[in-house]
């Protein structure tokens, strides 16, 4: 059963004791539910903020999840280390809907184990420059990011690709350099839109990660931290230089291990938010924040917390 630990301040004076002036002002009180931290404001405000902290996409674009079939690689590790690794991210990722591809595939999600991160993002950047600078911001972040994954001096660093796709046709919705029609002339995929639509037809779609892992700097987390955190990076666009340290997350255990000892009821609203059926093809923060609220409040109500 979930518990509620409310901390309640007494404060008693003598009647002989001179007048006292008021307090300063004090931060709300802080509302602990299991890893759920509620901090005396509205709990959709709250949720706003974890949304707008954790997830990251190309300007103009929504926040993207994988609608095809899902392929883990991990790169410099042994078999009996790696399988149980990726069994573990692609089992999170059917939890959420998203298929598996089947053995033997092409990896879209490749996780690379290294003494020299430095090194290795720097080869994956000289291997495939395009893939950190494909003609417009609209499949991957900004240049800034790209210096994170390149120089920043963290225990595990990503680079993810997303692109726009026609939901009609499931082809890409937005030109390349290079894309030309038969007479040679630039050219830009034709997207049919119906005045009758709500939403737009228009989807982001996860296509590649890469995950870079310090392995000298994995002594700390235990396996089960390393691997819902590995999961919560392959499965959404998260910021690199996102903050959500006033809230528990699995992003949180390499500054504080002990803050959660794995996905926090906070990371897995969070995913079950973005991977939500029905939800608008270009999915925004707003809906991705309500649905954080709508299922932290669901935990809340579903687990009877109790204040002591």
């Amino acid at each position: 059963m979930l518990a509620v630990v409310v901390s309640l301040a007494l404060v008693a004076s003598a009647p002989q004791d001179p007048p006292r002036q008021d307090p300063p002002p004090q931060d709300p009180p802080v509302t602990r539910v299991d890893d759920i931290i509620v901090d005396g404001r509205p709990l959709a405000t709250v949720a706003e903020e974890f949304v707008e902290n954790v997830g990251e996409a190309p300007r103009g674009r929504g926040l993207a999840r994988w609608n095809r079939p899902i392929c883990v690689g991990a790169v410099n590790l042994r078999a009996d280390v790696a399988q149980p690794l990726i069994d573990h991210i692609s089992g999170v990722a059917q939890d959420l809907g998203v298929d598996a591809a089947d053995p033997g595939c092409r990896p879209n999600v490749i996780m690379i184990f290294t003494e020299d991160p430095r090194g290795v993002a720097g080869a994956i950047f000289q291997a495939d420059p395009r893939g950190f600078s494909l003609g417009p911001r609209t499949f991957h972040l900004s240049s800034d990011y790209e210096a994170l994954f390149l120089d920043s001096d963290v225990p595990v660093r990503w680079w993810t690709t997303s692109v726009p796709i026609d939901s009609e046709t499931g082809q890409r919705a937005s030109r390349l350099p290079g894309d030309v029609d038969a007479d040679g002339n630039p050219s830009a995929p034709y997207i049919f839109t119906s005045a009758s639509r709500l939403n737009s037809q228009i989807r982001d779609d996860l296509a590649r990660t890469f995950i870079v892992v310090d392995v000298t700097r994995m002594a700390d987390v235990t396996p089960q931290q390393l691997a819902d955190y590995l999961a919560f990076v392959a499965l959404a666009q998260v910021d690199p230089a996102g903050d959500v340290s006033r809230q528990a997350s699995v992003l949180n255990v390499f500054e504080d291990p002990a803050s959660s000892d794995g996905f926090s009821d906070w990371d897995m609203a969070y995913l079950r938010a973005l991977y939500r059926p029905g939800e608008p093809m270009r999915t925004n923060r707003r809906a991705v924040s309500d649905g954080v609220a709508a299922e932290v409040a669901r935990t809340m109500r579903d687990g009877q917390p109790q204040t002591e």
